[in-house]
């Protein structure tokens, strides 16, 4: 951990150079003019803008696991590919301020390694060959920062490759850019005084979440097919929901979790998750499938051995629903929404029963106490080894801070969180459930400096349990318009396979607009030749 202080002792430089240096990399054909610049939804940008051909378009509108099959049967090259993408990444950002990281040139040449590569041998390099992958900023990746927002470890590089990391990259994957996260990870909004404040594409007057909010905005503005986030209070879930995508939050040791910046190093009692974030279902087995594969547990003591696995549920399945928590109730639009989802599900034959929150408002308020442990302490002082003040969001955060514990209080805030569990999972099991289904938030996303509950995502971190979200609609009321309505699944611990099939089958019958995306024809020249940006927008707004 660096213990240098910040030499110039003036965080407004430190942030200017980091902007300059990020906006720099933008390629002069690639920047928008101030016209396009203005409003508050911008999804539709990228087709207005005509920095992107009709094919680019296309391309960056497909599925990941679509995309995979294009690039190792010929019909797209990896360099196209990724070039579609770091255009749409540079548009996103100039719309959002979301990218940490510009790496365009080093993804091009990793590019051309791919399709050379391919070339020669007449096999791509592996199953996710030449895909372009987004990274969360404080996550390793060699040759990059990762500073987890925080000024005084603004030039801090990353090691090495973290294992998640090194997996994709042996499978073939590319790596475009690295997103943005808030000061110090702690908050379900995206804000530092290193990056600035990233905003939601649907609407940049609300948070696109966080701590993953870099890549939640990213993924929505189609920058990125893939992209990996990281998750202790909500930091994947929060942001797919925000900003309308689809994002895993997995048990801890099923997914590598090392290789990571960030506050508190070595804590136990409560651990943050790695996991993906993407447009579609699919695309998050296909993460999954990809990264544990590579034999993880292998190089990772800490994880468990468990390969992916095919699992077979029921067609009908038994679903919980979680309408309140106990303590914050969740706004009409949810309300409506989970609702709404419900009689979709019971008309299809599903059997649907309610679930008591008994234990939900203890859990939430450990969660909150393990997170500061040390009374804050560590987060204040790194701040003020940059100099810096908290922004708003992490103030809130700290003024939740209570005394300093011990190590005899530790060991009882642990016992605490073992009895929470075995309760949960005895509730579970006379239940005899598939699932259950709960709001991702109380709201939608929030105006800025606004998101001040964590409860309906926190508890499955205490938990640690297989946790996704996935959107069902948007909202209309001018404050909060266009904003992403989205809801949560949630399965018993390392179930991620079951998470995800049972949101299959949910996203089948309550989502038809994913199954518009689903639907959308094969990447080939002659479909995508007579594109119009017209009908692109068309397939955008059926599949965001």
């Amino acid at each position: 951990m660096p213990t240098k202080k910040n030499m110039d002792n003036n965080w407004r430089a430190v942030h200017a150079r980091r902007k300059h240096d990020i906006d720099s990399k933008i390629p002069t054909a690639w920047r928008l003019p101030s016209s396009l610049t203005k409003g508050d939804n911008v999804l539709q940008v990228p087709y207005e803008s005509n920095i992107l051909t009709p094919r680019e378009l296309r391309i960056t509108e497909a599925r990941a696991v679509d995309l995979v099959q294009a690039l190792q049967t010929g019909i797209c090259t990896s360099v196209e590919v990724t070039t579609a993408f770091c255009k749409r990444a540079a548009i996103a950002h100039q719309l959002t301020n979301c990218l940490a990281v510009v790496l365009f040139e080093e993804a091009l040449a990793d590019a051309a390694a791919c399709d050379e590569y391919m070339r020669r041998h007449g096999k791509p390099k592996g199953p996710l060959h030449g895909l372009p992958i987004s990274v969360k900023e404080h996550i390793y990746l060699e040759g990059t920062t990762a500073t987890s927002a925080l000024i005084a470890w603004a030039d801090d590089g990353s090691p090495g490759d973290a294992l998640i990391v090194k997996c994709l990259r042996d499978a073939g994957a590319v790596f475009h850019v690295k997103t943005t996260n808030p000061q110090c990870l702690m908050s379900l909004e995206c804000d530092s005084n290193l990056f600035g404040r990233t905003t939601n594409p649907h609407n940049r007057n609300l948070t696109p979440g966080g701590s993953s909010g870099g890549e939640g905005a990213l993924i929505a503005m189609r920058g990125s097919p893939l992209g990996i986030g990281t998750d202790i209070g909500g930091s994947i879930r929060a942001p797919s929901a925000f900003s309308g995508g689809y994002g895993l939050k997995p048990s801890v040791a099923r997914i590598p979790h090392g290789g990571l910046s960030g506050i508190h190093g070595g804590m136990e009692n409560i651990i943050g998750a790695v996991g993906p974030m993407a447009n579609s279902v699919d695309d998050l087995k296909l993460f999954c499938n990809v990264v544990l594969d590579a034999n993880p547990w292998d190089h990772e003591p800490s994880l468990i051995e468990i390969p992916w696995r095919s699992v077979s549920m029921p067609e009908k399945l038994k679903i919980a629903v979680m309408w309140h928590d106990g303590v914050v109730l969740p706004h009409p639009p949810v309300r409506r929404a989970l609702e709404e989802t419900v009689k979709t599900l019971k008309a299809h034959g599903h059997t649907i029963v309610n679930w008591d929150p008994k234990y939900h408002e203890e859990l939430f308020h450990w969660a909150n106490r393990a997170y500061l442990l040390d009374a804050g302490r560590e987060y204040t002082d790194t701040m003020d080894l940059g100099s810096e003040p908290p922004v708003p969001s992490l103030e809130w955060f700290l003024s939740l801070a209570g005394s300093s514990c011990s190590i005899e209080e530790t060991w009882k805030v642990n016992s605490q969180r073992d009895r929470l569990r075995t309760q949960w999972a005895v509730q579970w099991r006379e239940l005899g459930i598939n699932a259950l289904l709960c709001p991702a938030h109380a709201s939608v996303a929030s105006a800025h400096d606004e998101c001040h509950y964590w409860g309906y995502t926190s508890v499955f971190n205490s938990l640690d349990l297989s946790a996704a979200v996935m959107p069902v609609g948007t909202y209309s009321p001018e404050k909060y318009k266009d904003a992403p309505i989205s809801l949560q699944l949630v399965t018993s611990r390392l179930q991620e396979e079951r998470v995800l099939e049972v949101m299959s089958a949910i996203d089948a019958v309550v989502n038809p607009k994913a199954e518009v995306f689903k639907s959308t024809a094969p990447i080939t020249l002659s479909a995508v030749e007579g594109w119009k940006n017209e009908g692109a927008l068309g397939a955008i707004r059926t599949a965001a």
